[in-house]
C-alpha cells in the first residue's frame, strides 16, 4: 500500500510539474503589514506574503501563496502555505478550493476549503468557508472582505472572519482606508476589533502591497488562521 500511495504521490508530481510547464503567470502580490493591539502594541505580528497566480487556459488556474508571521508578544516564528485550485466563470467572477498549512512551535493545522469572488468596475468582494484540523481537535471559520476605489488612487475596504477552533470562538472585523502609489503599489491602514470568548480588543494594522503580472494582482486573498489573529 505505501509503495503503490508513493507510486500515486509520483505520479501526481509530474503532472503537476508538467502543467507548471504549459502554465503563465498572470499576477501576483508581494505583502509587508504590521498589527498589533492599541492598548499594547507589544501583542502585534509582522506579516511577510507573497503569491503567484498561474493560469492553465482561459478558465482554469492555481494560485500560490506563502507567509512567514513574526509572533512579538509569543517570540514565535509562523508560517504558512496554501495552494488554491480556481475555475473563472469569466473575467470578473471566479471559484475556488484551497487547502493549506499553517506551522507554528513544531506544530501544524491543516486548512481547507472552498472560496469565490467577484470583480465590479473598481471594486469587488469574495467570501470563504473553510475547515481546519490539527493533531488536538478542528474547527471551521468563515470570512468575506471586500473594497472599491473611489478615485485620486484611495480605496476603502471591509473584513469580516469569524471562526471557532478546538473550542475557542473569534470574531475579527475591520475598515481598511489605502493610497495608491503608482499602477502597481499601495500603502494602507486598517482599524478594526478582535472579539473572543475572554472579551473584545482593538487593533490596528498597517502596510504595503506590490502587485505584478498581467492583471496586476490576485483574484483571491490569501487563506490562514493567522489572518484571524491581528497580534500574538
Amino acid at each position: 500500500m505505501q509503495v503503490f500511495s508513493t507510486h500515486i504521490l509520483a505520479a501526481l508530481g509530474l503532472a503537476l510539474i508538467a502543467s507548471a510547464a504549459q502554465a503563465e503567470m498572470t499576477g501576483g502580490q508581494v505583502k509587508l503589514s504590521q498589527s498589533g493591539f492599541t492598548d499594547d502594541f507589544s501583542v502585534a505580528k509582522t506579516n511577510i506574503s507573497g503569491s503567484v497566480e498561474l493560469a492553465f487556459g482561459p478558465q482554469f488556474g492555481m494560485q500560490m501563496d506563502l507567509g512567514v508571521n513574526l509572533l512579538n508578544f509569543a517570540d514565535e516564528t509562523a508560517t504558512n502555505f496554501v495552494t488554491h485550485a480556481t475555475y473563472k466563470l469569466g473575467d470578473s467572477t471566479a471559484l475556488g478550493a484551497f487547502y493549506g498549512l499553517d506551522s507554528v512551535n513544531g506544530g501544524s493545522t491543516s486548512l481547507y476549503g472552498v472560496e469565490a469572488a467577484q470583480n465590479f468596475g473598481n471594486g469587488g468582494v469574495q467570501g470563504y468557508v473553510a475547515h481546519a484540523e490539527d493533531g488536538n481537535g478542528s474547527g471551521n471559520a468563515l470570512g468575506i472582505s471586500g473594497g472599491m476605489v473611489m478615485g485620486n488612487g484611495v480605496g476603502l475596504g471591509a473584513s469580516l472572519d469569524h471562526g471557532k477552533i478546538d473550542g475557542t470562538s473569534l470574531t475579527r472585523y475591520g475598515l481598511r482606508g489605502s493610497f495608491g502609489l503608482g499602477e502597481s503599489s499601495k500603502m494602507f491602514a486598517e482599524l478594526g476589533a478582535l472579539n473572543t470568548d475572554a472579551g473584545s480588543e482593538t487593533y490596528a494594522k498597517i502596510g504595503a502591497t506590490y502587485n505584478f503580472g498581467s492583471n496586476s494582482g490576485l483574484m483571491f486573498g490569501d487563506r490562514s488562521l493567522f489572518n484571524l489573529l491581528p497580534g500574538s
